[in-house]
């Protein structure tokens, strides 16, 4: 038995007789060294105190590249007999302190097993309920809020999401919490099979990610409940544009956000419309301006929702872009369908709608000059290069000091393609280390933006 590992590592050839079983052994180390801050949380985090890793970065598993052998079941046997007596055990398939926890079997998707969560160490283990179905807690550090008030928030924004689709179909629900190395200002969290795994600073408020906690709880309905989807089909901006619509969008109907956190967000991804690729801020303008449609076209009789709910019961048809558009084809008019279909391929430009569904009477849309935004040197080539490459002299970089051959010391602080946000870089030069900050703003351009009034939830 021979397994061949690429020189890039991440995949291989194994090897061996035919029809005989193979034994793959390996130990997982920690690839990385330094305080624990974004983005090594996505490698294997290995403590002495605990781990937490996921199936896509730790385990071996067959190369899973088509529908079918995402789909195929398997059964996996997970062993964890041998950790610390004193640790608790979270994972996607079951948590628990004692012994008897330690042994877990699976029988699900080969998929399931790959996007699977498994941590373990000093956590302090929860048990609650989502409506009728169990949930755990697995929570470590000490934070600004309490485990009962994550709890509460992680009942109601999850809670949202199901009552939306009108499914519980959910027997186990897994939430982890972990600090960073650091007192605030940066966090991030995502979807494993029946788990949400977070990482915040230590300062921070678990307020601030309940939109992410719904995008991901959406995504167990899109995509993951409409079909199985072709490799390479473009339909991002549905499958996280449509689904980070709907986050924003029911935590505002069921209060958690209020009407001014909503209409903030929203102009936030309207200003970064018009110039972005990016398929969350062009997918969610054009399901905001699509509800908005199918609402006047309808006399309130029809919505985005409508939509949606009719993707899940067609799941047995391939999830491409072609059968999205036919679905929404008949809720609005030809011109309208011309529009959406240039947005989505050609990115092409798309008007805010008059009214904003789901806010009654209050949001205002106006024409505004915003600066686009200009980082004014190229930050790809100066990360590669460890030292600022590619300044501009016209820029506002090069006006708060940047230049190029000042070394980069590793305290970057950018928010892409938010104009609104100061830049901040740590720089090494002739002068000594410091921090340069400024606004990445260039030329500017009309958006649409909204202007609250005298603002009241509706629907």
């Amino acid at each position: 038995m021979r397994l061949e590992i690429d020189p890039d590592g991440g995949s291989g050839v194994l090897r061996g007789e035919p029809n005989r079983s193979a034994t793959i052994t390996y130990d997982l180390k920690k690839d990385w060294t330094g305080p624990l801050v974004h983005p090594r949380q996505f490698h294997p985090v290995l403590m002495p105190e605990y781990f937490e890793f996921t199936g896509q970065n730790a385990l071996v598993f067959p190369r899973l590249d088509t529908p079918a052998k995402r789909v195929a079941l398997t059964t996996a046997h997970l062993d964890f007999t041998q950790l610390p007596s004193s640790w608790a055990l979270a994972t996607s398939f079951g948590a628990g302190t004692s012994t008897a926890d330690r042994c877990q079997v699976a029988t699900v998707s080969a998929a399931e097993i790959v996007d699977a969560l498994f941590a373990a160490g000093d956590f302090r283990l929860r048990q609650f309920s989502i409506g009728r179905r169990r949930a755990i807690l697995a929570a470590r550090g000490t934070w600004t809020f309490s485990d009962d008030d994550a709890i509460g928030q992680i009942q109601k924004t999850v809670g949202v999401v199901r009552d939306f689709w009108k499914d519980d179909e959910f027997p186990y629900f897994l939430v982890t919490v972990k600090p960073y190395d650091r007192d605030r200002g940066t966090s991030d969290g995502s979807e494993s099979t029946n788990a949400f795994w977070m990482y915040l600073s230590r300062q921070d408020s678990f307020t601030d990610r309940l939109p992410q906690l719904a995008h991901e709880s959406f995504h167990a309905w899109n995509p993951h409940r409409m079909g199985l989807r072709p490799n390479g089909e473009p339909i991002d901006w549905f499958a996280e544009g449509f689904t980070d619509y709907y986050a924003y969008r029911l935590l505002l109907q069921a209060r958690v956000l209020s009407v001014a956190s909503y209409i903030v967000s929203l102009n936030q991804a309207l200003r970064r419309f018009t110039p972005s690729s990016d398929p969350y801020v062009r997918g969610r303008i054009v399901a905001l301006w699509l509800d908005a449609k199918i609402r006047l076209e309808s006399h309130d009789q029809h919505s985005l929702d409508d939509v949606m709910f009719e993707m899940v019961p067609t799941r047995d048809q391939p999830l491409t872009q072609e059968r999205i558009l036919s679905t929404i084809a008949p809720y609005i008019p030809p011109d309208a369908r011309v529009a959406l279909e240039a947005a989505v391929t050609n990115r092409a430009a798309l008007a805010a709608p008059d009214r904003v569904p789901s806010v009654s009477g209050c949001a205002q849309r106006l024409l505004v000059d915003v600066p686009t935004f200009d980082l004014g040197f190229d930050l790809a080539a100066s990360r590669a290069a460890g030292k600022v490459t590619g300044i501009r002299a016209d820029s506002a970089a090069y006006a708060a000091g940047l230049r190029d051959g000042q070394i980069l010391t590793g305290r970057i602080s950018v928010s892409n393609n938010d104009s609104q946000r100061a830049a901040l870089f740590g720089i090494r030069d002739d002068a000594g280390e410091r921090e340069v900050q400024f606004f990445p703003r260039g030329q500017p351009v009309q958006v649409w933006q909204y202007q609250i009034g005298d603002c009241r939830n509706g629907r």
